[in-house]
């Protein structure tokens, strides 16, 4: 018998290897796709996506590569703007989803800065520099965490055309007044101490979504699976398994 597909999507100043834990967890009960966006980590030379469309369409061609009709899907951050869209455009592809460290505007999110900061700071500092400031950010202990260093090396992986593009893409984003179009099961996962995204922000997205739930991890930031993997894991498995 066949396992279902969870397709793992990472952040921005991210790669797919910040899913090293989770997807030894979810693989006794998923088959796994977790890949790199064009012009992150093992993808850094490939030409970025320059929208939220673009990159939710990526998926749907990996997806259709393994022959997968529907599956999860787990966005964290920037990659729940994707989910969202694939939520409301392509609802027959996805069976249950999971928007982590995300919100449904950009405009709401409490995001520590403005998407115009960020890239303004990008243009200034390059992308160490960058990265090492919001990367620092997702721990509650900052760069004291010991997933702190392997994070910041992942993150620099990320080409300057990426992170621009990948700025550009999130800037616009709103999906906040069709969030109750959406009916596929969603949980929504969110850190108490996230900086990128305020549990008010959060809650608004579960509560928007007809089949929403919200999960909030306790000592958390935005990089809650890595610093609290077990309640994220616990979470996590009992959601896609079919638990509420």
């Amino acid at each position: 018998m066949s396992m279902d597909t969870a397709v793992l999507l990472h952040g921005f100043c991210s790669t797919s290897r910040s899913w090293d834990t989770t997807r030894q967890f979810l693989s006794r009960d998923f088959d796994l796709l977790a890949p790199d966006w064009p012009g992150f980590g093992s993808e850094t030379h490939a030409p970025p996506l320059a929208s939220i469309a673009a990159m939710a369409e990526h998926v749907l061609q990996l997806a259709d590569a393994r022959g997968l009709k529907r599956f999860h899907v787990v966005g964290h951050s920037m990659s729940g703007f994707v989910v969202q869209h694939l939520l409301l455009e392509h609802p027959e592809r996805i069976h249950r989803a999971v928007l982590y460290g995300t919100f449904a505007a950009m405009r709401d999110g409490g995001r520590f800065e403005s998407v115009a900061a960020t890239a303004e700071k990008l243009r200034v500092e390059g992308i160490p520099k960058t990265v090492e400031r919001i990367v620092t950010g997702w721990f509650v202990d900052g760069a004291a965490h010991p997933a702190h260093g392997a994070c910041v090396r992942d993150g620099q992986r990320m080409s300057m055309d990426a992170a621009q593009a990948a700025m550009a893409a999130c800037e616009p984003v709103d999906f906040s007044a069709r969030l109750g179009e959406m009916r596929s099961p969603v949980l929504v996962i969110t850190g108490d101490r996230d900086r990128t995204v305020d549990i008010q922000a959060a809650t608004a997205l579960a509560r928007g979504v007809a089949g929403g739930a919200l999960c909030v991890l306790p000592r958390a930031a935005h990089a809650a699976h890595l610093e609290e993997p077990e309640l994220f894991h616990l979470a996590l498995g009992r959601f896609l398994k079919g638990g509420p």
